[in-house]
């Protein structure tokens, strides 16, 4: 297939009315003022269309899930980013499957028949597990399949690579931990309301467990250059923008709230039991807990990544520190709150 730039492309998005979705779209418009944007987007969500009306956007009314809806939605489409996904942890196991796998592999099939030229795929570092090593891991590091969002997640990378190398267009995968910054609807408020609660915070392992986070908009300059540069075909990448201890996320969240922070250490295996009655609540009175076990494993194991493959081929690079991107956020919650 021949290379085309994005400056003459049609673009189309899946997941626009999520947190990562509705950012992309506004940066794509913002860049490119004149080039032609369609979203994909589920039936019940057409009262959601409305914000975003103002990008100049066609939007395509169909479900990954239903091969039948997706007929003809790349009819002139030539660059797709598909971010569209079901990541809650509480989901029915069934319907991480059907929507990021099997609805990805539609999506593929659709793309193929209608010629479109490359596809931008959004996985997650959570392939790799959460028994990882003191040393931070690259894309070649071994996975580790946890049955669910992250193994479905993996099975759709499968499928864009297979897909690729049949049909010969360009295919990225990017592969980040936990996404945030301003309009965070989930991450962003729960850490700063345990903050402002004034409750000792428990801290799964004690002080030293380092997790990595992204900032949203090092992700959308990451899936932008993905799909501008040669270099990204054939690739996955892991990105990762922050690793900081549980302790200085929550230390650094109570300086930003000026309000004062204690905590205690958790035990791991306690962790667990609570995350085990956190499920139960869910499953008995449908009360979300603030704890379940992937939580814990998330919260309780220390992940470090290795970014320089995505540094080197797409120069992708931090250029704000943690402090001010969630000193940015706070603005954000407590303006919308």
């Amino acid at each position: 297939m021949k290379t085309l730039s994005i400056l003459d492309m049609s673009i189309l998005i899946t997941g626009l009315t999520g947190f990562l979705g509705s950012h992309l779209v506004r940066e794509l418009r913002s860049k490119y003022p004149n080039k032609d944007l369609s979203a994909l987007i589920l039936p019940h969500e057409r009262e959601m269309c409305k914000e975003y009306e103002k990008y100049e956007i066609n939007f395509i009314f169909g479900d990954v899930s239903s091969k039948a809806s997706l007929k003809g939605c790349f009819d002139g489409i030539e660059s797709v980013f598909h971010l569209a996904a079901i990541v809650d942890d509480l989901a029915p196991l069934s319907n991480f499957y059907k929507i990021n796998h099997l609805g990805t592999k539609n999506l593929l099939e659709e793309f193929v028949d209608a010629g479109s030229n490359t596809f931008i795929y959004m996985s997650t570092l959570g392939i790799f597990g959460f028994n990882l090593p003191d040393y931070p891991i690259d894309e070649d590091y071994e996975v580790d399949l946890i049955p669910g969002y992250r193994e479905s997640k993996y099975l759709g990378e499968k499928e864009v690579f297979k897909f690729a190398e049949e049909f010969g267009f360009k295919a990225s995968v990017l592969r980040p931990p936990g996404i945030f910054g301003p309009g965070d609807p989930h991450w962003i408020p729960n850490i700063f309301k345990l903050v402002e609660s004034g409750k000792k915070i428990p801290l799964i392992n004690g002080d030293n467990v380092v997790y990595a986070y992204s900032y949203v908009f090092d992700i959308i300059e990451s899936l932008m250059k993905m799909e501008e540069l040669d270099e990204a075909k054939g690739e996955a990448f892991n990105h990762t923008s922050f690793q900081v201890t549980n302790k200085e996320l929550f230390e650094t969240a109570a300086k930003i709230s000026n309000t004062e922070f204690d905590s205690y250490n958790l035990n791991y295996k306690i962790a667990m039991i609570v995350g085990l009655i956190g499920e139960l609540q869910w499953k008995l009175v449908k009360k979300r807990p603030l704890l379940n076990r992937y939580r814990v494993k998330q919260m309780g194991k220390s992940r470090l990544v290795n970014t320089e493959k995505i540094e080197k081929k797409l120069g992708v690079s931090t250029q704000i520190s943690f402090e001010e991107v969630l000193r940015e956020s706070y603005k954000c919650y407590k303006k919308e709150n």
